[in-house]
C-alpha cells in the first residue's frame, strides 16, 4: 500500500538513519533490516517490530515513526525489516520466519525479552501485523497496525491489537478496515459495549482523535480502536492529536506472553562523584565496553560480576577498556578508586582516570596498573584532582595487553580526606633502625628508592622530593616500616 511523502519528510529521507542496517541469513535467503538500540540497553527489555507499506522501505518507516527518543527513555530495541521488493508475504510463511528470525537475532544480541515482542506496521506492514497474529500469537504479545486490516484466522491465542486509522483514507478503506477490526472483537469474545473518547486525549479539545476500547476480551485482551478524522493513507505524528507510536507504546507496554508487568527503565544519574552500578546487579547499565584497533572482546555480566573475553590484543592497554563516564570531580579533592578483580592467568591491568572526550587526558600522576591473579582481590589506589573540576569524567579499565578473561566487581570511587602529612599515615612493623626505603606508588609499581636518616623524619618529603620524585603520594617501605608521604601539595 502506497504513503503519500511529505515535504517534510522528502527533506529528512536524505538524513543518516539512527538505526544500523543489518542483515540475517533467512532459509538460505539474505534479508535486510534497521536496528535501533538505545545505548548500554539492559538484557530483558521489549522489542518492537514495525513494518513499512507496500514500495517503501525501513529507513522511510523509520523516519516516518520516530521511535528512537521513545525507546530512549523507555529503553526498548526496535527493529525496522525490509520486505522483499518492498512487499510483504501476507499470506504465507515466508516473512512469519524473517519475523521469527528477527526475534531470535535480538535475543541472541541484546538479550530482548522474548515474553515482550510487539508488532507493529503501517499500511501493508498493518495487514502483516495481523498476519503474524495469526500465525504467531503465542510469540507476540500485542499488535498494533495502522492503516492496514486484516482477518481473524485461528489466532493460537487471545491478541491485544491497537488499531489506528485515518477516516479519508483513499488506499485502504477505514469503513472496512473497521468491520474487520469487529470480526476480531467477536471472536475474542469482547464485550460489545465499546467505550468511547472523543476528543482523544481528552484533555486535548482540538484533538482530531477519537478511541474507542473494547474490554472484557478473553484472557484480558483488549480492542482499541484509534480514529483520526479527516487523515488520510498516513502515520500521524499530528501533536496536536496523537503521536501515534507514543500511543503504540503506551497500549503494548502494557501485555506480555507470561503476564509480568514491565519493570521501570533504570535510570543512571548524570553529574555524579561516585560510580554507578559498582557491583553490577544483573546488568551493566552505566558502563561501555571499548575496543580499536586490531583489538577484540566481548563483555557480559555473569553471576554479578563484570567479565571480559578478549581475544585479541591491541598494540595500546586502552584499545579494551570499560569506562563509565559522567563523574563529576571537583578540583583538589582527594579521591580513592577501590575495585575487586581477577584473571583466568595472572595478566596487568591498567587503571585511569580521565576526560571522556579528546584528548583524553589523565588526571593521574601515572596511570594506575595492578598485577592480577586467579583468586579475587581488593585493590585501591588515591589520587587528587589537580585540575579544572570536570563534570564527565571517566573511570576506565584498560585490558588490551593480553587476551584471556578478567573479571570485575565492587567498583567504587568516593571523596576522602587529604592523607595526613608525615611519616604517620601508615606504619607496621617494629621500629628498629634502617636507612634504605623502597619508593612505590599508590598502584603499587616500584619507582626505585631514596635513603632516609633515621633522625630526620620531619624532612621525608624534601628526601622524596630531592630523590627525583615529582608531585603525588608515595608509599615508602623498608625492611620493617612503610610510610605514607604525599609530595608537593
Amino acid at each position: 500500500m502506497f504513503g503519500k511523502l511529505s515535504a517534510g519528510l522528502a527533506t529528512l529521507a536524505f538524513l543518516a538513519s539512527f538505526a544500523a542496517a543489518d542483515n540475517i541469513n533467512v532459509n538460505g535467503t539474505s534479508r535486510s533490516m534497521n536496528v535501533y538500540a538505545p545505548k548500554n540497553i539492559e538484557k530483558g527489555r521489549p522489542l518492537i517490530i514495525q513494518m513499512h507499506g507496500m514500495n517503501q522501505d525501513a529507513p522511510y518507516q523509520q523516519n516516518a515513526a520516530k521511535w528512537e527518543p521513545i525507546a530512549d527513555t523507555a529503553r526498548f530495541v526496535v527493529v525496522f525489516p525490509n520486505g522483499q521488493n518492498k512487499a510483504w508475504d501476507i499470506s504465507g510463511d515466508k516473512d512469519i520466519n524473517f519475523i521469527k528470525a528477527i526475534i531470535n537475532e535480538m535475543y541472541s544480541k541484546y538479550g530482548i525479552d522474548k515474553n515482550r515482542v510487539y508488532v507493529s506496521g503501517f499500511s501493508m506492514g498493518g495487514m502483516m501485523s495481523y498476519h503474524v497474529a495469526n500465525k504467531m500469537g503465542d510469540q507476540i504479545a500485542a499488535i498494533a497496525p495502522v492503516s492496514g486490516g486484516g482477518g481473524v484466522n485461528s489466532p493460537k491465542r487471545a491478541m491485544p491489537i491497537m488499531h489506528t486509522h485515518g477516516t479519508t483514507d483513499d488506499v485502504v478503506n477505514y469503513n472496512n478496515t473497521v468491520n474487520t477490526l469487529k470480526g476480531w472483537v467477536s471472536a475474542q469474545k469482547c464485550s460489545s459495549n465499546s467505550k468511547v473518547t472523543k476528543p482523544y486525549p481528552a484533555n486535548k479539545s482540538g484533538s482530531a482523535a477519537s478511541l474507542e476500547v473494547w474490554s472484557g476480551c478473553n484472557d484480558n485482551v483488549e480492542v482499541r480502536l484509534l480514529t483520526i478524522a479527516g487523515k488520510g493513507h498516513w502515520y500521524s505524528m499530528d501533536e496536536a492529536s496523537v503521536n501515534t507510536s507514543v500511543e503504540i507504546w503506551n497500549f503494548v507496554k502494557n501485555y506480555s506472553l507470561d503476564g509480568s508487568t514491565l519493570t521501570p527503565p533504570i535510570e543512571v544519574p548524570t553529574d555524579r562523584d561516585s560510580v554507578f552500578n559498582g557491583g553490577f546487579d544483573s546488568t551493566d547499565v552505566a558502563w561501555t565496553l571499548q575496543t580499536h584497533g586490531s583489538a577484540a572482546a566481548t563483555g557480559d555480566v555473569k553471576n554479578g560480576k563484570y567479565q571480559f573475553d578478549i581475544s585479541a590484543v591491541g598494540t595500546e592497554n586502552y584499545q579494551v577498556q570499560l569506562i563509565q563516564h559522567d563523574l563529576h570531580l571537583e578540583k583538589g579533592q582527594w579521591y580513592e578508586v577501590s575495585f575487586d578483580a581477577s584473571a583466568g592467568a595472572a595478566r596487568t591491568l591498567e587503571v585511569n582516570v580521565e576526560q571522556h572526550t579528546d584528548p583524553w587526558a589523565s588526571y593521574l600522576t601515572e596511570k594506575a596498573n595492578f598485577e592480577l591473579g586467579t583468586e579475587s582481590k581488593t585493590y585501591t589506589f588515591q589520587f587528587q584532582m589537580t585540575a579544572a573540576t570536570d563534570k564527565d569524567s571517566r573511570l576506565s579499565f584498560n585490558a588490551g595487553a593480553s587476551t584471556g578473561t578478567l573479571t570485575l566487581d565492587n567498583v567504587s570511587i568516593k571523596k576522602i580526606a587529604e592523607p595526613s602529612l608525615g611519616f604517620t599515615a601508615m606504619r607496621f612493623g617494629a621500629t628498629i633502625a634502617e636507612s634504605t626505603f623502597d619508593v612505590y606508588n599508590l598502584a603499587g609499581r616500584r619507582l626505585g628508592f631514596v635513603e632516609i636518616i633515621e633522625n630526620d623524619v620531619p624532612n621525608m618529603q624534601k628526601t622524596v622530593k630531592n630523590a627525583g620524585f615529582g608531585k603525588g603520594v608515595y608509599i615508602l617501605r623498608g625492611k620493617n616500616r612503610s610510610f605514607m608521604v604525599p609530595v608537593d601539595r
